[in-house]
């Protein structure tokens, strides 16, 4: 059995958090973020969001609660944290936004359930809610198996162990050293992926570091190109080319040149 939700709102934030390798590997911008959190509240609530909390190049392996409280090395995070009250609803679009860490997502859990708070992860679960606030003084086996908070509980602790598999996976491969520079957005080797260029950057007296910034011109194309290819709605990857270069001609774009901008991952890591 689950408790039905209460539908009482207060305020509507969103959270978003990039570290730059992720924006230099996979696109994930702070601003498409915040553009389909927006989109998400228009379409389900009429409204805007009140407001955005911002987490720009910090990890997802930084817990966001220490000691029962708000991690101030999250800033973004620990903001919300403490402006949250009771009945407000918090949009982010991924799990991984808010943690890659299950422990650190079991932890966060109990907290939003005592604010009796709303928590969404749009892009995964669309307008299911992950956290919500039931009716106060429920008792028995109603208050105590709500099949809805289990199942959800279930959900995320699979997904955060997903997230921890995917980024120990990665630094199996590339090498903690080098992933944690990667995360930090510097360029490991090989050339810029499209869409950044590099910046140099010293490190005490003589060691020189290549930081990933966008690029004037096609940090743009490259966020419309990722966007067009996840709602692509059929279009093929030629269809997408012919798309970009008819809003960009002179940009060249083909085919195979479009698959490796959408397949690259970990860009900054490997040319």
């Amino acid at each position: 059995m689950s408790i039905e939700p209460i539908k009482r709102i207060n305020r509507i934030y969103g959270y978003v958090r990039v570290s730059t390798g992720e924006q230099a590997a996979n696109g994930i911008s702070l601003e498409t973020q915040q553009q389909e959190i927006s989109e998400f509240v228009r379409h389900k609530y009429n409204c805007e969001v009140d407001e955005f909390f911002v987490d720009d190049g910090y990890s997802g392996k930084i817990p966001a609660i220490v000691g029962g409280e708000a991690n101030p090395e999250r800033p973004g995070m620990a903001s919300l944290l403490n402006a949250l009250e009771e009945y407000d609803v918090v949009i982010t679009t991924r799990l991984d936004r808010l943690s890659r860490s299950t422990n650190d997502l079991l932890t966060m859990i109990p907290f939003f359930q005592e604010i009796q708070m709303t928590l969404f992860f749009s892009e995964q679960f669309g307008d299911v809610p992950i956290v919500y606030p039931k009716p106060k003084g429920e008792t028995g086996l109603k208050a105590r198996f709500d099949m809805g908070e289990i199942t959800n509980k279930i959900m995320l602790t699979v997904l955060g162990a997903v997230a921890e598999i995917e980024h120990a996976t990665i630094k199996d491969r590339f090498g903690s050293g080098k992933l944690d520079w990667a995360e930090r957005g510097y360029a490991i080797g090989g050339s810029a992926p499209f869409g950044f260029m590099k910046e140099v950057e010293m490190h005490g007296k003589s060691k020189r570091r290549h930081k990933l910034v966008p690029h004037p011109e096609n940090y743009e194309v490259l966020q419309r190109i990722l966007k067009m290819h996840r709602r692509k709605n059929g279009k093929s990857l030629q269809k997408i080319a012919d798309e970009i270069n008819a809003l960009y001609p002179n940009q060249n774009m083909y085919k195979e040149k479009i698959k490796r901008i959408v397949n690259r991952k970990y860009q900054g890591l490997a040319a």
